[in-house]
């Protein structure tokens, strides 16, 4: 009996193993950016608009206070050097400024320096720089005693005075109404204030206001006089481009001859304000003497006194 060898059968790997080798074999993707099958279905802005909404605009007034910039020469690096000197701490205080140039000078540079410097320059005084100004976009106020609407203010009426009677009380007590007295414009404590135009909130003419003016309200009238038949609470405004007349306690902040009228006055029956300002000259009630406070007042600007008190009391 003849034995052959035993032929090994085959080894074929199980269908686990293959089905694992193929499933750990990473497919190769095409990453080409393929163009799609329906441009039309690709978005577009037309199909992400936002509607459109209706505008409200509104012109409104309000009192601020700019400090003024004189300078004089026209050497803009050294004009900035000397600021920044007299800045000391406070620069980068973004304090608004509104520029007065007495000389030509490179504007734009000077505008440049006074940003770097951390002030706000919001436009300068009408002057030789005019011109330069309007070419750079930048904001032109009235001089002095100019309106900044444009318009031409009143001229005052004829007035008639006639000396007050001597009393014998009064020569007893001379002090009890004191005399005019100006608060000059060129002091430490008094400034120029620079008013936009105010909100035509009324017609053109005079303005009656028979309730009390609170705290937190504000009338701003262009075109005529304001008359407060009751008066005016501290934390509230009464600002008008001609005069101002409160029967009642005066406080607050008064401003007559907001775009620059020279021709406007304040009347008040019982004076104390926080403010007080005619014809964008202002001065703060700490800087009121005192023997006006709570008297019945006349607030009137004199070129080159600047606000002049006068007691009406009689």
């Amino acid at each position: 009996m003849t034995t052959q060898p035993a032929v090994p059968a085959p080894t074929t790997p199980s269908s686990t193993a293959d089905q694992a080798t193929v499933l750990s074999t990473p497919a190769t993707a095409d990453l080409t950016p393929q163009p799609p099958a329906n441009p039309s279905q690709v978005p577009t802005l037309e199909t992400t608009a936002t509607t459109s909404m209706a505008s409200s605009i509104k012109l409104t007034g309000r009192l601020l206070n700019f400090t003024r910039l004189s300078i004089q020469g026209n050497d803009v690096e050294s004009i900035l050097a000397t600021i920044a000197q007299k800045l000391g701490r406070q620069r980068q205080s973004r304090l608004p400024v509104v520029v007065s140039c007495q000389d030509a000078l490179d504007l734009a540079k000077l505008w440049e320096g006074l940003w770097s410097l951390g002030l706000q320059p919001i436009g300068i005084v009408t002057g030789v720089l005019d011109e330069l100004a309007d070419s750079l976009r930048i904001a032109i106020f009235p001089a002095d005693g100019q309106r900044i609407d444009g318009k031409t203010p009143p001229k005052p009426a004829a007035e008639v005075t006639t000396p007050a009677p001597t009393t014998a009380a009064a020569q007893a007590n001379p002090d009890a109404n004191p005399a005019p007295q100006p608060v000059n414009s060129g002091a430490d404590h008094t400034s120029k204030l620079v008013v936009s135009a105010a909100q035509i909130a009324y017609p053109e003419g005079d303005l009656v206001h028979r309730q009390m003016l609170r705290s937190g309200q504000t009338i701003n009238h262009v075109g005529g006089n304001v008359i407060l038949t009751k008066g005016i609470n501290a934390g509230a405004e009464a600002i008008t481009d001609y005069s101002l007349h409160i029967y009642g306690k005066a406080e607050g902040r008064l401003v007559a001859g907001a775009t620059g009228d020279p021709n406007a006055k304040i009347f008040c029956l019982r004076f104390n304000p926080s403010l007080v300002s005619v014809a964008g000259t202002y001065c703060l009630r700490e800087n009121i003497p005192s023997e006006f406070l709570d008297k019945a007042v006349q607030v009137t600007y004199v070129e080159g006194q600047g606000l002049v008190f006068e007691c009406l009391e009689g």
